[in-house]
């Protein structure tokens, strides 16, 4: 089963997919030019997988056969996950006048956010990569998913659904230290899991919240902190303006682009992103990728070097 949804009139889905490809290895599954991932709905988990159709809409593929209200609800989903009517003129028009975030620009015209298809997924996903490196925090992601995620058979392969918070709140503590996964962290999310089932903590609820009611929400809870509610912020509920302004990558990335000797600190990330509203998220989601392209770079130019020896 196929359906479509109409993208903005800026969308680069090339430039989007891309990093969704580099950095969602275990979970995303480029078959047949189109990305194939599970996807849990209301009433069951599925496998779909989306592509950009010759009409230039976004094109989503279904395993299985769906009900009216389940197309309405993948329709849902899939426009928020791939922030498919969000318009970035706006945010084209502020940032082209920046002196220095100008450069970042040019070579990201219509990409876009991809976010998580749920609130809880993205606050797990969120905690298992607390102070790790991308590469470290995918491997525990994908075990965590692989050893309790609902299994699909679909295209010769088996795909694996995101736990559901019952399914975690179930667990013992010593079920994801096996994975690797530290007892602090193992702690976190199985009690965050059984507040979820138990009604202590409603995701859903905070939508109609402001950021900063939806803050102090959420670190009310152990294992949630400013850097965790940030990124639930800005890939769970879709905030255009947040600023993790402690995030090393974030600050790394500033480092660079300003050419500074030292990486600012939280405080002068701040300051320098005063005119950043209201896209801070854009701003930030845009330096996070200039940084992984210029160590690519940096690492591309290494081998040359070595080669040339």
């Amino acid at each position: 089963m196929k359906l479509t949804i109409p993208l903005s009139k800026d969308y680069s889905f090339e430039k989007t997919i891309e990093r969704v490809k580099e950095f969602e290895k275990a979970t995303e599954y480029e078959i047949d030019a189109k990305l194939w991932r599970a996807i849990r709905l209301s009433s069951r988990a599925i496998v779909v997988g989306v592509c950009r159709d010759q009409a230039g809409q976004l094109e989503i593929e279904s395993h299985d056969d769906l009900s009216q209200s389940e197309q309405a609800e993948l329709k849902e989903i899939m426009t928020h996950r791939w922030s498919s009517q969000v318009d970035l003129t706006p945010f084209y028009e502020q940032v082209t006048q920046h002196p220095i975030l100008s450069s970042v620009l040019s070579d990201r015209m219509g990409f876009h956010i991809v976010r998580e298809p749920d609130l809880y997924e993205c606050l797990i996903r969120t905690i298992i990569s607390q102070q790790l490196n991308l590469s470290f925090a995918g491997t525990l992601i994908n075990r965590f998913i692989e050893e309790f995620g609902e299994k699909i058979p679909h295209l010769d392969r088996w795909f694996s659904s995101f736990p559901t918070a019952r399914r975690v709140a179930d667990l013992h503590y010593e079920d994801l230290t096996t994975l690797q996964l530290t007892q602090r962290k193992a702690e976190y999310i199985i009690d965050l899991s059984r507040a979820i089932i138990e009604g202590k903590l409603d995701l859903s609820s905070l939508q109609q919240e402001t950021d900063e009611e939806i803050m102090k929400r959420l670190i009310s809870f152990r294992g949630i902190g400013r850097w965790t509610a940030e990124c639930l912020l800005m890939f769970g509920y879709g905030r255009s303006n947040v600023l993790p302004a402690a995030d090393i990558g974030l600050r790394n990335a500033l480092q660079l682009l300003y050419g500074s000797d030292t990486r600012p600190s939280e405080a002068e990330v701040r300051e320098l992103a005063k005119d950043w509203s209201p896209y801070a998220s854009y701003v930030t989601f845009y330096l996070w990728d200039y940084l992984t392209q210029q160590k690519k770079t940096n690492k591309t130019t290494k081998k040359v070097i070595m080669n040339d020896r």
